[in-house]
């Protein structure tokens, strides 16, 4: 006596992929990393693969998995550059078509490449006479706000009317911004393409990111994602990034007292800073990255009264209620200079430290800082178990080239998830 068993989900995926490589007569390759695919979609593992080109092998199985709406939550592939993210979407659209799919593609891309209306209308106002500008004004009006639409525009003239990020929160047109009302639609859209920075920075957000989680994450060019995850745990404290901070939470809160103390301490700090850094700097000229723990055991109690001074700020900050966004966002990166500078002269310091020193800019000083454990937080932003996630890459060649590529994103550290190291180029599978 048989008993029948219904075909599971991946197991229909199988088999159209195969028929659809039978037909069309690929390379045989492309139909192994397709089927390694699926199995990766099924078993939520992580898959390394070296390929050439063609796309045909990952994005075959993710559109006919689409047609599942109930078994298959969706895909997200990240890619380095925006012309990867156009070309994908050319392709997704072309195969989407021979295989009779309708496949709703969101292209997720930084602020930095659409227009600002409050930039633009500054802009305008001291340069009426630019027909570019006036040719954008028209454009704009049509709702095209993306810097594609523009391919002949400068540089210096998109630098100065692009979305910046400054001050976002209380721009007149927060409402009605379309690059805001487009960010918006990301976590509702089932099949998106973004880049490394947004998929670092969407990862960094634990279970509050910026897009829906997927079936299955694609990670294309993914040798260069360890640069986007190292530079995501950096940053700069700089005396003109604080000065402004604590105008800006003083305007909001109507204390120009409490502002006039704390701009005080910032200058002193800074000045004394400025004289070490230029004591440093004339005795190795070579660099304008300054690294020397003697630095910080020097400015230790100066580095303190900055730390309480922002401290005391902080805490006349926390208990103000306001309905001003801009004041929640304040009272955080107020937070995260606390805790650098905390951290600067604490024992077991998370970071390294470094000052850079601008010579050509009044000598002007910002303190530098970057994780140590970059690795281990780089593996914990990949350990998700909840999918299956793709790693593709044209330039990994031989098994050293896999064992290094995977320490570099600290994946062999994840416990319990199978790591597929896949050479597609005819060579054969070898499992960790």
């Amino acid at each position: 006596m048989s008993i029948w068993k219904e075909e599971s989900f991946e197991d229909k995926i199988y088999d159209e992929v195969e028929s659809f490589f039978n037909i069309h007569k690929l390379k045989e390759e492309e139909e192994t990393l397709a089927l390694d695919i699926i199995d990766s979609l099924r078993d939520k593992n992580i898959l390394v693969v070296e390929k050439d080109d063609n796309n045909c092998g990952y994005l075959i199985p993710l559109l006919y998995a689409s047609k599942d709406k109930e078994n298959f939550k969706g895909f997200l592939i990240s890619t380095a550059t925006i012309f990867l993210q156009n070309k994908l979407k050319e392709e997704i659209d072309k195969l989407s078509k021979l295989i009779n799919v309708d496949i709703p593609v969101t292209i997720a891309k930084g602020h930095v490449n659409y227009v600002c209306m409050k930039r633009l209308e500054k802009y305008l106002r001291s340069h009426q006479e630019n027909k570019t500008l006036n040719e954008i004004s028209r454009k704009i009006e049509k709702e095209m706000i993306d810097k594609e639409d523009y391919p002949n525009i400068s540089n210096e003239i998109w630098i100065n009317i692009n979305v910046n990020g400054e001050n976002c929160r209380k721009c007149l047109y927060n409402k009605e911004c379309k690059y805001y009302l487009n960010r918006k639609s990301w976590p509702n859209a089932s099949y998106g393409i973004c880049t490394h920075d947004l998929l670092v920075a969407s990862l960094k957000r634990k279970n509050h990111g910026m897009f829906q989680e997927p079936s299955i994450l694609i990670v294309e060019e993914a040798s260069s994602l360890k640069e986007i995850v190292v530079s995501s745990y950096q940053g700069i404290i700089s005396k003109k990034m604080l000065e402004s901070l604590i105008q800006g939470a003083s305007y909001i809160i109507g204390d120009k007292e409490l502002k006039t103390d704390s701009i005080k301490v910032i200058n002193t700090f800074y000045e004394k800073l400025s004289s070490i850094i230029k004591s440093e700097y004339s005795k190795n000229k070579d660099s304008n990255l300054i690294d020397n723990k003697n630095v910080i055991e020097m400015l230790k109690d100066d580095i303190l009264i900055l730390l309480n001074t922002l401290s005391n700020f902080r805490k006349s900050v926390k208990f103000y209620q306001s309905k001003y966004t801009e004041l929640i966002y304040l009272r955080k990166k107020l937070n995260d200079y606390v805790n650098i500078l905390d951290d600067m002269i604490g024992s077991g310091s998370k970071h390294r430290y470094s000052f850079y020193f601008q010579s050509n800019s009044r000598g002007l000083v910002s303190i530098k800082y970057e994780r140590k454990d970059i690795l281990g937080l780089s593996s914990s932003l990949l350990a998700d178990k909840k999918y299956g996630k793709v790693f593709v890459d044209s330039n990994i060649v031989g098994n050293d080239d896999y064992n290094t590529f995977i320490e570099s994103l600290g994946l062999d550290k994840i416990d319990d998830i199978e790591i597929v190291k896949e050479y597609s180029l005819g060579k054969s599978k070898i499992k960790k």
